[in-house]
């Protein structure tokens, strides 16, 4: 195609025929005029002398002595005329073609362009996809650090009331330990004052024993049983978060395998893409 359309010249002529216009016309100038070679002769008869009572023959040799030179000079620029023809009939005949081959062309063009098009509005509706994936997981990676961040804070809230309940343990423990060396003062005392009043002793002793530890327990008890409530609910809410991060890990992997299967699915087969 780039041949045949160098060979059209701006005006629509091909430069084949605009080569031969000049060679005809060189041509036609390398001819001497026929005219003067045949006035030769002629000229040289004007100089002989008139001989008379000659026929009339030699008049009729003279005019077709003109008209032959005329008739030759005639032929020439017919055939000379024809031979244009035929290349201007030759080059019509070729620009025919290279209009034909150059509509040819521009129809394979557009349908080029309109495959392309389809093929950059699929790979344009795959981008707005991954485009959305890309922002859900995003989203989902939030989501995610949020809930590790709250089970961050639940754990550290869990270890303050688990040290809570080790104080209440240490303070019950301690408790106990001075009852029991309450107890072993009284027995101490018991064995020296007298019987009424140890006893009277020993019962102002429980008595007052009694409603001091009763109180001091009933309170450590209460709050035992607030701080094991407490440390329930803790533990219940530590393991649902524990579940939900572990449910949100499991789909992050999954999205992950996923989005990396399709990674290499598409960097692949780059050719299904462009045959879609």
């Amino acid at each position: 195609m780039k041949l045949r359309s160098q060979a059209i010249t701006a005006d629509g002529f091909d430069t084949n025929v605009a080569e031969k216009m000049p060679k005809i016309r060189k041509l036609e100038e390398a001819f001497p005029p026929p005219l003067e070679e045949e006035f030769l002769p002629l000229k040289e008869d004007r100089h002989e002398p008139m001989i008379e009572g000659r026929p009339p023959e030699k008049q009729i040799e003279r005019e077709m002595i003109f008209e032959t030179p005329k008739k030759t000079g005639e032929t020439e620029q017919n055939l000379d005329v024809l031979h244009l023809i035929e290349d201007l009939h030759a080059q019509l005949l070729a620009s025919a073609q290279t209009k034909r081959a150059l509509e040819m062309d521009l129809a394979s063009y557009k349908k080029t362009i309109h495959r392309l098009s389809q093929d950059n509005q699929e790979l344009h509706d795959q981008l707005e996809t991954f485009r959305k994936e890309y922002h859900r997981l995003k989203e989902v990676q939030s989501e995610s650090d949020y809930l590790q961040e709250e089970n961050t804070e639940a754990l550290e809230k869990i270890k303050e009331f688990q040290q809570e309940l080790k104080d209440l343990r240490q303070a019950l423990n301690k408790a106990t330990q001075e009852k029991e060396e309450a107890f072993h003062r009284i027995h101490e005392l018991e064995a020296q004052m007298e019987q009424n009043e140890v006893v009277k002793l020993k019962g102002k002793l429980k008595e007052r024993e009694a409603s001091f530890f009763s109180e001091e327990s009933r309170e450590l008890q209460s709050r035992l049983e607030e701080a094991l409530a407490q440390n329930l609910d803790l533990e219940r809410k530590y393991e649902s978060l524990k579940k939900s991060f572990h449910e949100v890990r499991e789909s992050l992997t999954l999205l992950r395998d996923s989005c990396k299967a399709n990674y290499y699915n598409l960097s692949e087969n780059p050719e299904s893409l462009e045959n879609h």
